[in-house]
């Protein structure tokens, strides 16, 4: 019980310091967002999608090790076997140094070339060439310290992290939208990104080295030792998993904005990257939060009987589709009023686009719960092939809708959705539940069915309503969406009212509204 304690507490503060720091953060990259609409073209912005896109292929050269590590950190880490660690970690970081440096090598022969990916491009060569290498440094500076972030995540103490990515994140962001509002410079904007992730870096190797010293300082670390051939197998058949699983993720989220600026232009990549800042900051804040527990889903995996584990899963699954249904309710019905107010009516997409962006967000963030535990039983081995599926499918469809169908923005959306649909929401629960040995998935599979249908009849009945409030002004639109979102939780809890995950999660909050409660009064 202890140890069921521990855990519990390790994932509502690492979930709630996740919460209150990505909330924060999504404000300042509103901001600079908003200085990027109204002091720079819509062509800066476009490109600064198109360099996200890139750089998000180069990392790949990680081939999946990093998280390969983590999840063989968790057993030493629950049993304490610090030379076991000091092993891993030395492992680690040496193969990061070769990442380093091969990413580096390739986004310096790529660098020339940028052009090749904008559709009419309106910067010279050497802005492109030189305005891409800053942003791929700032990229690169985060590998110095993966293997402390990692080890910190795997001890439940992401927390720390989190607190340090927000307070260098909130002086990067501010600084930034000083310079894009009284210089109007990108150069600077990137030189700013570079510095301050050196710096955010350097704090978290710090932070780590103190608080472990046993296991990080160099007088500490084991050079000669390798790894046991039981670990070194275990780790290359997650290396593999998660190459797959990489090659998958690039392709389905980081070939968008390149399609788009190499078919259509760096416009349409500025329309759609105002979206998916909004759909993919809201998915971060939540995503974050649930990320945060797999360091304890880990724990929980090597320490926990099977039905244990299931029952966690399905509370996972419950309180991940309330999260999707209060975000996929804001999303579908407020984003064309607030995209209007913020950023123009320049920038509004059509409704059918607005609908296909809501729904890719909805089945992407229904998946999270499964992918939550498929990380913390570290069954990577077991994506190879469904990641690999998965990114053909999406890359067929992407280009098929975009350059044959000349679907534009639609096109890269449906691919995505129709990858999702076919490969990943049946495959990913089979490798939780058979490859993790929980049984059958039907019951699984029948929850996540019936919650995600509700979602969908809402999402396409709000978008539909959604243009009505393109002038209402951000008071009523808030208003109002306060109430959609109230009505359509309502009748979400009162759908699954009968079901023990409702039970769990109104206990939880009782409980925690009696503690808030008994601390006020003591204070009164």
């Amino acid at each position: 019980m202890k140890n069921e304690s521990n855990r519990t507490k390790a994932a509502s503060l690492n979930a709630v310091t996740i919460l209150v720091t990505q909330i924060l953060s999504l404000l300042l990259r509103f901001g600079v967002q908003t200085a990027f609409i109204h002091e720079l073209s819509q062509n800066y912005l476009g490109l600064n999608g198109l360099f996200s896109n890139i750089i998000s292929f180069l990392s790949f050269a990680d081939l999946g090790i990093g998280t390969a590590i983590t999840v063989a950190l968790y057993e030493p880490i629950a049993d304490r076997n610090i030379k076991k660690l000091r092993v891993l970690i030395n492992f680690y970081r040496k193969t990061y140094l070769i990442i380093i440096l091969v990413v580096f090598i390739i986004g310096l022969g790529i660098s020339p070339w940028i052009y090749l990916f904008i559709k009419k491009p309106v910067f010279s060569n050497f802005q492109l060439t030189s305005w891409f290498l800053l942003y791929l440094l700032s990229t690169l500076a985060t590998y110095f310290s993966a293997n402390k972030r990692s080890f910190l995540m795997a001890t439940q103490q992401g927390y720390l992290n989190s607190l340090n990515d927000f307070v260098f994140k909130a002086v990067q962001q501010t600084l930034q939208i000083l310079v894009l509002v009284f210089f109007h410079s990108f150069l600077w904007f990137l030189i700013l990104q570079v510095g301050v992730a050196i710096l955010g870096n350097w704090q978290i190797s710090k932070v780590a080295d103190s608080r472990y010293p046993n296991v990080f300082l160099k007088n500490n670390l084991i050079w000669k030792n390798h790894l046991d051939s039981v670990t070194m197998k275990s780790i290359k058949h997650n290396v593999v998993g998660a190459i797959s699983s990489k090659v998958g993720s690039i392709i389905v989220f980081g070939t968008d904005n390149l399609i788009l600026s190499t078919f259509v232009g760096l416009m349409a990549v500025a329309k759609y990257s105002n979206y998916m800042l909004i759909v993919q900051s809201i998915s971060s804040v939540f995503s974050q939060v649930m990320g945060s527990i797999v360091g304890s889903i880990g724990n929980l995996h090597v320490t926990a009987p099977k039905e244990r584990q299931k029952a966690v899963l399905y509370q996972l699954l419950y309180m991940n589709m309330l999260i999707n249904l209060f975000v996929s309710v804001g999303l579908s019905f407020a984003i064309n009023g607030f995209i209007s107010v913020w950023a123009g009516n320049d920038y509004l997409l059509s409704t059918n686009i607005t609908i296909g962006i809501v729904l890719n967000y909805s089945i992407t963030q229904s998946r999270y719960a499964a992918q939550c535990f498929i990380s913390g039983m570290g069954l990577y081995w077991s994506l190879r092939w469904k990641s690999l599926i998965e990114a053909a499918i999406n890359l067929f469809l992407s280009l098929f809708f975009v350059q044959v169908l000349n679907f534009g923005i639609m096109g890269v959306i449906l691919g995505t959705l129709g990858s999702n649909i076919l490969v990943n929401i049946i495959w990913e629960p089979y490798i939780v539940f058979y490859d993790g040995g929980l049984g059958s998935p039907k019951m699984y599979l029948f929850k996540y069915t019936c919650y995600e249908i509700y979602i969908i009849v809402v999402i396409v009945v709000l978008s539909i309503i959604s243009p009505l409030m393109i002038h209402a002004g951000l008071v009523k639109l808030f208003f109002y969406t306060v109430i959609v979102e109230i009505v359509s939780i309502t009748i979400f809890m009162l759908l699954t009212l009968g079901l023990p995950e409702f039970h769990y999660f109104f206990n939880v909050c009782q409980n925690f509204y009696c503690k808030v409660k008994s601390k006020l009064l003591r204070k009164i």
